[in-house]
């Protein structure tokens, strides 16, 4: 079988190796991913949708990707298809996290500088609760609004849910399966308590990566302070 898309062809044995083919590939699983991780499997429809192709471009890649074991159809539900973990070996999924308060220039540069380093970035968002007891006060936006909040921004490809529990981040880390996990300028004493979660976890193959990118003066805390010297009434 051989198809053509934007002067591309996919062939589904001695495919050409070039920068633009594994551009185009890492697109269309990089689609598989997230779909896999927000339905669990897709339909033809789903994965059409969210290339913006056409329903035939949609089933002729898809067959073309099922033939190379990059994404398998399922026996139930039927006509669904679901990334392998082939598929998932072509991309590199990075995992990042926070509170994302207050959205800043810091906080930009440092998802910019995360998403570098991969294909995907997902952004675990801090719950409330963690957020009261680390810093003595609740959020200015609950988790909800600050998880639409970083959905907005073109780097972040998912948000997720942080629990109120600290010692359940790892549940998170094997849901993902990230290769990565990329840890703030300000982050270090999480460093090596995560370390040593994951080598207990069995999970000592995922990367730790800390990022240096920071804008002077561009701190929530410092939000904050300038906060409470002005007056909005």
């Amino acid at each position: 079988m051989k198809i053509e898309i934007e002067g591309v062809n996919l062939v589904n044995a001695g495919v050409e190796r070039g920068s633009l083919f594994q551009s185009l590939l890492k697109e269309f699983l990089k689609v598989a991913y997230l779909l896999t991780v927000e339905k669990g499997s897709f339909t033809v429809e789903d994965f059409s949708i969210k290339l913006d192709r056409t329903l035939e471009e949609g089933k002729a890649l898809l067959s073309v990707l099922t033939s190379m074991n990059l994404i398998k159809r399922l026996a139930k539900p039927t006509n669904h298809f679901k990334l392998t973990q082939g598929g998932k070996n072509n991309l590199k999924v990075v995992l990042t996290g926070g509170v994302f308060d207050i959205i800043h220039l810091g906080h930009i540069k440092t998802l910019k500088a995360a998403k570098k380093g991969g294909d995907i970035l997902i952004v675990v968002v801090a719950s409330d609760e963690m957020v009261e007891s680390t810093k003595g006060r609740l959020p200015l936006n609950s988790q909800v609004n600050r998880m639409k909040l970083l959905e907005e921004l073109l780097v972040v490809d998912i948000t997720a849910k942080g629990s109120p529990d600290q010692s359940k981040f790892l549940e998170t880390v094997i849901e993902y399966e990230p290769d990565t996990i990329a840890l703030g300028y300000d982050q270090a004493s999480t460093e090596k308590m995560l370390l040593e979660q994951l080598e207990n976890s069995g999970l000592e193959n995922i990367e730790i990566v800390k990022l240096d990118e920071q804008v002077p003066n561009e701190k929530s805390s410092l939000k904050f302070q300038n906060l409470d010297q002005h007056s909005f009434e």
